[in-house]
């Protein structure tokens, strides 16, 4: 049976209250469908997150373009390994503070710790020719397409 209500105007708290129920949805379901966790809004401990660096991918003349968005880290503090069919960029964002001088937080977004990051590859790639560059906070893959089997391995960063 199909149950009709009267629809009133939101009031502005109803109205705010509503709002951040449905920022609530929005966060959790992006921690389920892509891995990032927020801590809650005070804590005194430092907040766990697992998350992944946004990463733009593209083809042109013949070569696969990736580029991974990683600031305030060193190339030093990255490390990029290759397969023919897969992309692993890894790397670890220190605490400015240290693992026993702990603030309260009142807001806590940007994230500490280590990331690890795995993509198959759309095209097999030579995996010898595979260079990569930081600068900026950007970290810019080229991956020379190809036809052959070759090897994977570790990948310098200049």
């Amino acid at each position: 049976m199909l149950t009709l209500r009267e629809r009133r105007p939101l009031g502005r708290r109803s109205m705010l209250s509503e709002l951040e129920r449905i920022h609530n949805l929005v966060e959790n379901l992006m921690g389920e469908v892509f891995g990032l966790s927020t801590p809650s809004s005070t804590t005194t401990s430092t907040p766990t997150w697992t998350w992944l660096p946004p990463m733009n991918m593209w083809v042109e003349n013949n070569t696969l373009f990736v580029e991974c968005f990683v600031p305030g880290l060193n190339k030093d503090q990255l490390e990029v390994n290759v397969t023919e069919d897969t992309l692993t960029i890894s790397g670890t964002y220190k605490s400015p503070w240290g693992e026993n001088n702990t603030p309260t937080f009142y807001m806590y977004e940007y994230p500490f710790g280590s990331f690890y990051r795995q993509v198959s590859l759309p095209f097999p790639v030579n995996t010898q020719q595979v260079n990569a560059k930081y600068e900026n906070g950007v970290l810019r893959i080229t991956l020379p397409l190809t036809t052959s089997n070759p090897q994977g391995h570790k990948v310098k960063i200049s």
